[in-house]
């Protein structure tokens, strides 16, 4: 008797002891041994490629595996059709080859000239020929360095100053485990490459881009994925839901149960307790030439009789938006709506009659233009090169520019709305309320992925 209880009391205490380390710390799954290499397509401006070389770097064909001698320097990549050119900085041609070409650098990381989110970048680069004479230009970089240069331009490293720690640990997790879910899910099965380095998939500034609040983020989760049935999720996510998270099917018609539609307090702008930002509150005025456009289709315009919300959900968000004219009816769903007219959520109403409407450019002191919203133009001043002109008497004005002639006033439809950006998954503006608020990034991703289960993936 006392045997089988000295044996039961050990594997009591065994028990324990594991559930105890499972609660300390997410499972570890069997994904990899280390994390994974990804393949990440950089958006240049123009169609070649700029590239400075440091002492020790390497270039090399990789068809015919030879390294291709190159001095210190800034080269020119250009695809000319039969292969990539690399032209030094006096135009010099050292080469045209088939590639595709690598470069190895020999301080871990290289830098570009001409990037349009990043110049300098970890891992090594891969260069090959594009279509329509460009080149594709690719990042091989592994997954938490990636997340070194994503973190920062998803989220505002900032943040972390000022009590927000745990939403950039929460924005980490959910980049890390969509990167993974977005590696095979075939995104870019056309490209020689994963990920792009755009909003289409995550915006990817490069090491230039990093800071010691999203690096702490990065390392303190590192490794960490959300998972469903032991499966990486599409943890999508948004800049602020307006009150309320939505669930997949009523955006994109895919159901996923992890995915909700809930009242999220913490991201609704009439809470006076949350932070007030720009994308809370919103308003639109679309012209009725756009919307006659829509009704119309490839047709001549028609009079646009009316812009009605026909059906929401319970989020609020609309399910149907119908635009009448000339005989006709034309029905937008879901998120069709919010794209057609180039709204930020979702969440909306719309005024009942159009009203007037001009756009009115102001330049600031330190040269940034700005546009102020006005309903008429009449009783203001006119200010030209040469001081103030007169007051405007009337209802019909012409603006003229050097190729362009607008009458103004326009009549618009207004559209008010909350949040910005598709509501599903994670707020990032909830996110950090609810951080300031004291709740760990575990929590914090309970909510917004309920159901969901966090693994090691490495």
């Amino acid at each position: 008797m006392e045997k089988r209880y000295r044996t039961f009391l050990s594997i009591a205490l065994l028990v324990l002891f594991v559930l105890m380390l499972v609660v300390s710390n997410p499972p570890r799954s069997a994904f990899a041994s280390a994390p994974p290499m990804l393949r990440v397509g950089l958006s240049i401006t123009g169609i070649h490629l700029l590239l400075m070389l440091e002492q020790g770097d390497t270039m090399i064909n990789l068809k015919s595996g030879a390294a291709i001698s190159l001095m210190p320097g800034t080269y020119r990549l250009e695809n000319k059709g039969s292969g990539i050119q690399i032209s030094d900085a006096a135009g010099k041609s050292h080469g045209i080859f088939s590639g595709p070409l690598q470069l190895v650098p020999a301080q871990g990381s290289f830098t570009i000239g001409n990037g349009r989110f990043g110049s300098s970048y970890r891992g090594s680069l891969e260069i090959s020929m594009g279509s329509n004479n460009t080149l594709a230009v690719v990042n091989i970089v592994d997954l938490e360095s990636y997340l070194r240069g994503v973190v920062p331009r998803e989220m505002p490293s900032s943040w972390g100053s000022y009590g927000g720690m745990e939403a950039l640990k929460a924005q980490a997790v959910v980049a890390r485990s969509y990167a993974l879910y977005h590696i095979g899910s075939g995104r870019h099965r056309d490209d020689p490459f994963d990920l792009c380095d755009t909003q289409h998939c995550q915006v990817y500034g490069g090491k230039r881009a990093e800071s010691s609040n999203t690096d702490t983020a990065v390392a303190g989760t590192r490794g960490v994925v959300l998972t469903w049935n032991g499966q990486v999720i599409a943890a999508y996510y948004h800049s602020t839901n307006g009150g309320h998270t939505e669930c997949s099917a009523n955006v994109w018609l895919n159901a996923l149960p992890f995915l909700r539609s809930e009242p999220d307090p913490f991201d609704d702008p009439q809470n006076p307790s949350n932070i007030r930002h720009h994308a809370a509150l919103w308003e639109r005025d679309v012209p009725l030439s756009v919307i006659s456009a829509l009704l119309a289709g490839q047709a001549a315009a028609v009079p646009v009789e009316s812009v009605q919300v026909a059906s929401t959900f319970a989020s609020g968000r609309v399910n149907e938006l119908r635009i009448s004219g000339g005989g006709q009816t034309v029905s937008f769903f879901r998120e069709r709506a919010r794209t057609a007219l180039g709204l930020r959520s979702q969440l909306y109403r719309v005024r009942d009659l159009p009203e007037p409407r001009v756009w009115v450019a102001a330049a600031a002191a330190d040269g940034r233009v700005t546009r102020v919203s006005t309903g008429e133009l009449e009783g203001r001043w006119v200010a030209g090169a040469h001081g103030t002109g007169g007051v405007l008497t009337g209802e019909r004005f012409t603006a003229l520019a050097a190729q362009r002639r607008d009458s103004v006033p326009y009549m618009a439809y207004i559209f008010e709305g909350r949040g910005w950006g598709h509501g599903i998954g994670m707020s990032q503006y909830g996110a950090y309320n609810r951080a300031r608020a004291g709740h760990l990034h575990r929590e914090i991703l309970s909510f917004y992925y309920p159901g969901t289960q966090l693994l090691n993936a490495f």
